[in-house]
């Protein structure tokens, strides 16, 4: 029985009230450690995640460990690249969570494996990365490690090439993959290292350690990739149901057909590519036929192009696939019909990118989108009993008083199940960098100022907002959101139960702004007795 290939390793979760303490020291020049706290909340004097303090609350109640994290669910990332990686021949293993995967992945790298993949779908920083690699590098020196995926090909977007070379060297792989897709070049990398002569320049797309300098960095030529859905669609047949039921991520699409002034994800990954509904229809049919239940559908607009989505509804519920589904949603891009399919379809709810409630910073945006269509589909989605998560960013370039205002007027007013309220990052590879003169826009990422507001000012609005909201729960993007649901679904909890712990976690938040420190015996006992007191 000859090495695996390749070993993929899906999401480390790193301690969160570790993470924002090392954030606190940068307090006074960005607004990313004020991020975090409108994020959290404190117990005793460390902050956690709404996760953290939903374990807390079960522990304290059945005085066993608790453990939940939705990051238990199938990695699609994982799952995607070793079932690409399996139909072609190559021996895979999978570490789908980095931090519960541990002893078995150390098991692995004592049989030599011939590369360690790492996937980077949900970073936003290199930390997490970083203790992977270290990790690996404790029980295997030699082999190589290849890291791919967004937070690559953000690092190098806009870069030059010796900037690149440092922020890849601080990370420690040996390997780059810098192709927005990057699973053929991947392929390609392995074929080399297990049946070539491991000359890596002969493979497109690659960043790579050469010679003996910390930095020395050599590039292979760039040969964008563009890979079949259909033909590539995850063959969940290679895989034991215990590894995706009975909740799983499944995507129908790549990329996004829209232009938000803020997000690089267009520019990325190119323009939107749809699969086929007879690959969509298997997939689902395959999944539901061998336990799963419950569905994250992770195309950035699920409902665009709205014929489609009704065809892929209309689907599921002729085959009684009998799914409960979360997607995002765009609430301008939907009618009566679309809705009464949703519901009988199975949709539990849906993640609204509503961004403001303001038509002028909407304009400012680019979003193509009217208050007056928001307001009708949350109304829609509540009459017909699906939760809606409205996501709102706050300090916009053009955002003022009165625009913020209306905002929170607009959430109070429409009521969405639960709304999350986030920083406005100055992304410079985003569009609105081209009108960085138009609007006065000085700095980047949290360390922004603009013409009408800079973050400082952002700061203290958005914890001004939390306060004012009060005919929604706040569920904030950090251990906890829409997509958990489906996960603490199929751990047991309730749709009661869930609403009732996110309504009691917000006054927490709240409560966490005013103080440095809360008692943990009080606030624990408060969260059980609400979970406890909610519907089973």
């Amino acid at each position: 029985m000859r090495n695996l290939d390749c070993i993929l390793i899906g999401f480390n979760e790193i301690d969160f009230a570790d993470f924002a303490k090392a954030q606190q020291a940068f307090a006074d020049s960005s607004g990313a450690y004020q991020e975090l706290m409108t994020n959290s909340m404190l117990l005793g004097d460390r902050r956690l995640t709404y996760m953290d303090l939903l374990n807390a609350a079960f522990e304290r109640k059945t005085a066993r460990p608790s453990m939940l994290t939705a990051f238990e669910m199938p990695s699609l990332g994982v799952a995607y690249l070793a079932s690409y990686l399996l139909r072609r021949g190559f021996d895979v293993g999978i570490i789908n969570f980095f931090n519960t995967g541990r002893d078995e992945l150390a098991a692995m790298l004592a049989e030599s494996p011939g590369a360690v993949a790492i996937t980077t779908t949900y970073y936003v920083e290199d930390e997490p990365i970083r203790q992977i690699i270290q990790f690996i590098r404790q029980h295997s020196a030699t082999v190589p490690i290849i890291v791919g995926g967004p937070r690559i090909h953000n690092l190098c977007a806009g870069q030059p090439a010796h900037v690149q070379n440092v922020l890849l060297s601080a990370l420690g792989a040996d390997i780059y993959i810098k192709d927005p897709q990057g699973e053929s070049t991947l392929a390609q990398a392995l074929a080399t290292l297990r049946d070539g002569d491991g000359d890596l320049a002969r493979v497109p797309n690659l960043i790579y350690r050469s010679g003996t300098g910390r930095a020395a960095m050599a590039r292979t030529p760039s040969k964008p990739e563009n890979n079949d859905l259909d033909d590539n669609a995850v063959d969940w047949s290679q895989f034991d149901p215990s590894f995706y039921a009975p909740s799983a991520y499944m995507r129908t699409a790549r990329s996004c057909s829209f232009a938000c002034a803020f997000c690089n994800y267009p520019a990325m990954a190119g323009p939107l590519v749809l699969s086929d509904l007879s690959t969509i229809e298997r997939e689902l049919r395959y999944l539901t036929e061998h336990g799963v239940r419950n569905m994250n559908f992770v195309d950035d607009t699920f409902n665009v192009p709205l014929p489609r989505f009704k065809k892929i509804c209309k689907m599921m519920i002729k085959n009684r696939f009998d799914l409960n589904w979360v997607s995002f949603f765009r609430c301008s891009n939907a009618d009566d019909e679309t809705f009464d399919l949703m519901a009988e379809a199975g949709c539990l709810g849906v993640f609204l990118g509503i961004e403001s409630g303001d038509q002028r910073i909407l304009k400012n945006m680019n979003k193509f989108a009217r208050t007056d269509r928001y307001r009708y589909g949350i109304q829609q989605l509540t009459d017909r009993g699906m939760i809606s998560l409205a996501s709102i960013v706050l300090g916009f370039p053009g955002e003022n008083a009165e625009s913020v205002q209306n905002t929170l007027n607009f959430v109070n007013e429409t009521q969405p199940t639960y709304y999350n309220v986030q920083l406005y990052y100055h992304d410079v590879l985003a569009p609105i960098e081209q009108q960085r003169e138009q609007y006065g826009i000085e700095g980047g990422g949290y360390s922004w100022r603009h013409a009408t507001m800079g973050w400082q000012e952002g700061v203290a609005w958005k914890e001004e907002f939390i306060r004012r909201v009060t005919s929604s729960a706040l569920m904030p993007l950090y251990g906890l959101s829409i997509w958990c649901i489906p996960y603490l679904l199929a751990q047991g909890m309730s749709m009661g139960q869930i609403e009732s712990f996110v309504a009691a976690a917000t006054k927490y938040v709240v409560k966490s702004l005013d103080t440095d420190y809360i008692d943990p015996d009080e606030e624990l006992a408060d969260m059980v007795r609400a979970v406890e007191a909610a519907p089973a």
